[in-house]
């Protein structure tokens, strides 16, 4: 064998004719790459609804916290209010009891004279003041304060008071009030109310607003009794919820 046969028999490879290529052809890599981007789209989507889902109901839920904490604070002071003090005030009458029974049946019961005892109440302000009381006690009460408004509930956006009126009547003629006749139209605005001790019942309109924007997907248009045309339209997106509440002076109830 001379060196040119030896050349050409090292060179020469001879491929088997069962044996074929393997690999992914250009198609079929953009088809995988189509469906990975489809599937990992849809992962994103689900997260993003599960994300503003929960925003939703988030801010509802405080929404709804808010209003209720506003509700029981006010419904509270304003169920006390329509207290009317004595126009007079009687003199002190002491009471003795000496005497003495062997009966079990029979209780003595002794009062304490509550004259000559005093009382002084420190005031955050400048000024006490001392009255007569039944018994010694020291107290501390709030008069004046230069601090700052402090916010109680937040999430207000607005309010609205209305103002039932009505009239007490003494049917039986005892003496006593044990019916009370609405005056119409029986829910005014204070600028309406031409008689405050008529006022027998309190209604509130509040409007909660969340304090996250974007919550809602479109402006909302809500239903707000006391504003004009009981239409409250916004721009923003955030969630609001109307609440409302009557309150009942028990002070004016027969």
């Amino acid at each position: 064998m001379n060196d040119n046969n030896w050349y050409q028999s090292r060179c020469v490879i001879e491929i088997p004719a069962g044996i074929s290529q393997s690999g992914f052809t250009l198609v079929e890599v953009l088809v995988s790459l189509a469906l990975g981007l489809f599937l990992i789209g849809g992962a994103i989507q689900l997260f993003i609804q599960s994300k503003q889902t929960y925003r939703l109901q988030d801010s509802l839920s405080r929404i709804q916290e808010n209003g209720r904490l506003a509700m029981e604070s006010m419904v509270t002071d304003i169920r006390m209010a329509g207290y009317v003090p004595p126009s007079a005030v009687l003199p002190g009458i002491a009471i003795s009891g000496n005497g003495t029974s062997n009966q079990n049946n029979d209780v003595t019961v002794k009062w304490v004279d509550e004259s000559g005892h005093q009382s002084r109440v420190y005031a955050v302000g400048t000024s006490t003041s001392t009255q007569e009381c039944a018994k010694a006690r020291t107290s501390l009460r709030l008069n004046r304060n230069s601090g700052g408004l402090q916010e109680l509930i937040e999430g207000v956006e607005a309010m609205r008071i209305l103002y039932g009126s009505c009239t007490a009547v003494d049917t039986n003629g005892d003496g006593v009030n044990d019916r009370m006749i609405v005056i119409s139209p029986f829910y005014q605005p204070a600028t309406n109310i031409m008689d405050w001790n008529s006022v027998c019942s309190v209604r509130v309109h509040l409007l909660m607003v969340s304090l996250a924007d974007n919550v809602v997907k479109q402006p909302q248009t809500i239903y707000f009794p006391a504003d004009t045309n009981n239409v409250w339209s916004v721009n923003d997106r955030c969630l609001r919820q109307a609440f409302t509440f009557t309150i009942q002076i028990r002070n004016k109830v027969p």
